[in-house]
Parts: structure tokens; C-alpha cells; sequence
């Protein structure tokens, strides 16, 4: 092989690691939830003592410092509408671990069979309807498919995102 057409190639071998590298940062992984790794839930209120309340999938625009009091910037995915916020949360698909009396997990407003709430079944259902967050409650009907959150929902396990922090 000749020093011309081994540069040739290895060009294009670099051209093309450059393109999968820069197509990976385009397009986001998401998990089968169709959450990705840099969503958030905010609210404008914090979650403390009501049975549940609406969160907003969303991406942040500002970190939170000093200087904005703590709060972080985001632009809400579903209406493209922007608020500062310092309450705010990171999340991950439930497993059976997390499925503990207390536990607060957020989930889809969306009801599948028997009125028990389900995962996202598409992407566009996912990062466009409401999501809430809540309290399990009662996992005595975990034999049956499902568990019991504040306000006394039905929920299917496999619909549960925990907190994994707020950054």
C-alpha cells in the first residue's frame, strides 16, 4: 500500500470517529423511559406536604450559584417556556430496591389498564404529557402489578423514576 493511499484512508477513519463522536453529543441517549440524562422535573413549588403535584420535564439553561440564589434556569421541554427554580430533580428508572414505604418517585400522568398508571409508551408521550411526583404508600398489591402512591393512585413499578439528585 502506498504512503499516499494509507493517508487517504487513515483521513477518513478520522473524519469518521469525528462524525460518531459528534453525533453521540447531538443525539442524547435516552433511557426506556425516553428520559435523558440531562432531563430534569422542576416545579415552582417545593414537595413537602401535599399528596402529590405536577413537575415539568426539562432541560437546565443556567446552574444554579450564589449570585441566583440557588435557583436554576430551565427551559420546559414540553412548551419550550423558560423559569428559574430551585426546586428541581434528576431521576432514573425504579428498581426493585427502591420500592420502599416513603419512597418519593415520579411518574407519567398516564393510566393504563384498571386505571394503574404506566411507563411512557413513546417518546412523544414521554416528554410530552404531565408528570407528577408522589409518595409510595402501600406495596401490598406488588403481587397483583402494582403499588399504591399519595393520593391513592395505582401504579405500575415498572413506571417509577427515583431522585438521584439535584444538581
Amino acid at each position: 500500500m502506498s504512503r499516499i493511499n494509507f493517508f487517504n484512508k487513515f483521513i477518513m477513519l478520522v473524519t469518521l470517529l469525528s462524525f460518531i463522536a459528534v453525533s453521540g453529543a447531538l443525539f442524547a441517549e435516552e433511557d426506556e423511559h425516553y428520559i435523558q440524562a440531562d432531563d430534569y422535573f422542576i416545579s415552582k413549588e417545593p414537595y413537602k406536604t401535599q399528596a402529590w403535584m405536577y413537575v415539568k420535564l426539562s432541560k437546565m439553561k443556567t446552574p444554579a450559584t450564589a449570585e441566583t440564589k440557588n435557583e436554576a434556569e430551565f427551559m420546559q421541554v414540553g412548551d419550550g417556556s423558560e423559569m428559574w427554580t430551585k426546586n428541581y430533580w434528576q431521576t432514573r428508572i425504579a428498581t426493585k430496591a427502591d420500592l420502599k414505604l416513603g419512597a418519593v418517585v415520579i411518574m407519567l400522568d398516564a393510566q393504563g389498564d384498571e386505571g394503574v398508571y404506566r411507563a411512557p409508551e413513546n417518546k412523544e408521550e414521554a416528554r410530552t404529557n404531565s408528570w407528577f411526583i408522589a409518595k409510595i404508600t402501600d406495596l401490598s398489591d406488588l403481587y397483583k402489578g402494582h403499588l399504591t402512591v399519595s393520593g391513592g393512585y395505582k401504579v405500575d413499578p415498572k413506571a417509577l423514576r427515583v431522585i438521584i439528585g439535584k444538581q
